[in-house]
């Protein structure tokens, strides 16, 4: 539905009278903040789980508010209505904050106070309803404070994004254990320091892809349940002061319904208040599962390297024309869009460490910039996955024949035909490998020292996994 009309209208602060425009139902602080503030081009409408947050706050916090007869229950229930809109996403046009404002958060929270307490009006009186009735302060921020809502609601938001987050991220894990699967027979050259090392297979390299994505997916997973603490109720400064009695105990009741689930207080609300670490904690979580992932995308685009004068060992979809002077060229886009993410999301993470380092005294006024950077590494780190698993990683097929080749031609092979041939006899053949150019394979079956069964039984032998025996 489109919003019922508000006139234009003249609203004074204490720097003078504006003109709020025709049709907006937030007010005076609003229009003084987007003013400031315009810096990133991304208004707060357009993180539409943070105003989300902030209408589930404070449609907790009416509800609450009602509940300890603080507050008249129809201006209450009007106050729901609008919050219940806002979280339809009827409003977000509404929000025009900008996400990087300098206010410390008060903008956001007074973009969303007077787009609920008007929008509240309307309701109760009609499209021509005076300004007033509801009233930002006095009504929809009773019991609340910039300090306690803002974090508050940049948390709620952080766990509502995050849960795609955590989906893609067991999409891209379950496109490469199909992967393991279906490699599992493929034999390959294992490599460290960028040189050969030992046999191994493909399907087990990618089994240890998998394994790296799903354990950063359960630690995403576990480290948005933190974000699940809230400090509200502690207003200003964690002392509560400007909250009905009572109403620390209940609003955490009424959010926790409206949530679908549970919320709690901190142990000590000054620290909730005082500190940051929580969102430098999942920060942190998120950073560590992109550069999984870049790790997993550097090792495709080298194993893909070629197609006659790299590696070769894999074969990539061709998802578009990779240049446009060079006929027929294809490169690993998907890949190295992967990788350029990661650089993106280490950058988020070292701005969002350094805005929770920069705390001061009972409160961090840092939490715009947070928001900002932390909602981009989670959207960007989501949207990359989900392209990574589907447009890469379930097409990639095997290259068995030069997997096998390099496997082959590789002096690296030696290690595992130690147990049959003995070591001197094995340093000899690499040695003459070398000198004649020749593979190993090749030399030692040319010496009669081993035959076609040999190499096949050392090959699967080789690349077995060897349990320690820990006596």
């Amino acid at each position: 539905m489109n919003d019922p009309t508000i006139s234009s209208r003249n609203e004074t602060d204490n720097l003078g009278e504006r003109e709020v425009p025709n049709g907006a139902l937030y007010g005076i602080s609003t229009l003084r903040g987007s003013e400031n503030f315009c810096v990133s081009n991304r208004a707060i409408g357009d993180e539409p789980e943070l105003t989300s947050a902030l209408a589930q706050i404070k449609w907790a916090a009416a509800k609450t508010n009602q509940t300890l007869g603080v507050i008249d229950p129809e201006v209450a229930i009007a106050i729901g209505a609008a919050c219940q809109e806002i979280t339809s996403g009827e409003h977000d046009h509404q929000f025009i904050i900008d996400m990087l404002e300098g206010s410390g958060g008060t903008s956001i929270n007074m973009n969303a106070n007077e787009v609920i307490a008007n929008r509240a009006t309307q309701i109760l009186d009609g499209n021509h309803a005076k300004v007033g009735r509801v009233h930002p302060n006095d009504h929809v921020n009773l019991g609340q404070s910039t300090n306690d809502v803002v974090p508050s609601a940049v948390k709620l938001a952080a766990y509502a994004k995050s849960g795609p987050l955590v989906d893609a991220l067991h999409k891209v894990s379950q496109a490469l254990r199909e992967k393991e699967v279906e490699f599992a027979d493929v034999l390959r050259i294992g490599r460290t320091c960028m040189q050969a090392a030992q046999p191994m297979m493909l399907g087990q390299a990618f089994g240890g892809y998998a394994s790296g994505v799903e354990r950063a997916a359960t630690s995403i997973e576990n480290a948005r349940r933190s974000l699940l603490v809230l400090p509200l109720g502690g207003t200003a400064i964690g002392t509560g002061l400007g909250c009905a009695p009572g109403y620390r105990e209940r609003v955490f009741i009424h959010l926790s319904n409206l949530l679908g689930v549970e919320v709690t207080a901190p142990e000590n609300m000054f620290d909730g208040m005082q500190n940051s670490d929580g969102f430098a904690r999942f920060s942190s979580e998120v950073r560590v599962a992109a550069e999984v992932l870049g790790k997993i995308a550097s090792d495709l685009v080298l194993l893909s390297s070629g197609p006659n004068s790299g590696l070769g060992e894999i074969l990539l979809p061709a998802v578009q024309a990779g240049s446009s002077i060079m006929p027929g060229k294809i490169n690993p886009v998907i890949p190295m869009l992967m990788q350029q993410v990661t650089i993106a999301v280490v950058g988020n993470d070292v701005s969002v460490s350094l805005a929770c380092l920069q705390g001061q005294l009972e409160i961090n006024h840092f939490e715009p910039v947070i928001a900002s950077r932390l909602y981009d590494s989670i959207d960007m780190l989501t949207n990359s996955s989900n392209i990574f698993a589907g447009k890469c990683i379930t097409g990639v097929r095997a290259n068995r024949e030069q997997s096998l080749k390099n496997l082959m031609d590789s002096s690296a092979l030696a290690t595992a035909f130690v147990p049959i041939l003995g070591y001197e006899n094995t340093s000899r053949i690499v040695k003459d490998a070398v000198r004649d150019k020749k593979p190993f394979v090749r030399v030692a079956i040319e010496l009669g020292l081993l035959d076609e069964d040999d190499v096949s039984e050392a090959l699967r032998k080789s690349t077995a996994y060897q349990p320690q025996n820990t006596g």
